[in-house]
């Protein structure tokens, strides 16, 4: 029994990556009704370096790569598109080493489809590799965000020890006075001890 198409998949851009298993109109009319739209078909074989270009010019929302096995040259022309512009890549292949494997990851392929294409569980496995791509993506904001503020807190520490030794401050009187100046002006604290820090390295190099 054919389950309806799912409705978050409906408009969906999708560009198809061929390397040889030649099923892209299998895939096609499974992608028509998802509702999907295809919006190019490349084909890896006849055109190995197309990629890059075709994912800069058509801005798909997802990739999906059909090959017999990733070549080396693939993955690193993969990972270079995706470390400028991250986007979902769902990639079908017949066999991968367990070296391919991690490669692959480290490219940026959300998920992995091996030893064939059903095309009765495309849908589920776009899905999937949306919410995995969306996932890493929230892992890297957080990770992100994580050392920006440790960064952030370095400087206010530095900033504090040159209040504390300038001005003869406790610590709580320097973190307070950090903290004043950046409300009177309007700054971040860590904008504040940035200035501090480089004001104080100005001075120290006459």
């Amino acid at each position: 029994m054919n389950m309806p198409p799912p409705s978050s998949l409906a408009g969906l851009r999708v560009l198809l990556a061929d390397a040889g298993q030649r099923r892209s109109p299998v895939i096609r009319l499974e992608l028509i009704r998802l509702r999907c739209q295809l919006v190019d078909v490349i084909d890896l074989v006849t055109q190995p370096d197309a990629l890059p270009t075709a994912l800069q010019r058509l801005s798909p929302q997802l990739l999906l790569i059909d090959c017999e096995q990733p070549a080396p040259e693939l993955l690193a022309q993969l990972g270079d598109a995706l470390h400028s512009q991250p986007r979902p890549v769902l990639l079908f292949a017949e066999q991968m080493a367990p070296e391919q494997m991690r490669a692959a990851l480290a490219a940026g392929i959300s998920t992995l489809q091996l030893a064939g294409l059903p095309p009765q569980r495309l849908g589920a496995l776009l899905q999937l590799a949306l919410a995995r791509f969306e996932h890493d993506q929230s892992l890297q904001r957080d990770l992100r965000q994580t050392q920006t503020q440790l960064a952030e807190r370095k400087l206010v520490e530095r900033a504090r020890g040159i209040l504390m030794r300038e001005q003869a401050l406790d610590e709580e009187a320097a973190f307070q006075r950090l903290r004043q100046i950046a409300m009177d002006g309007g700054q971040t604290m860590a904008a504040v001890a940035m200035r501090l820090i480089d004001a104080d390295q100005l001075l120290r190099a006459r």
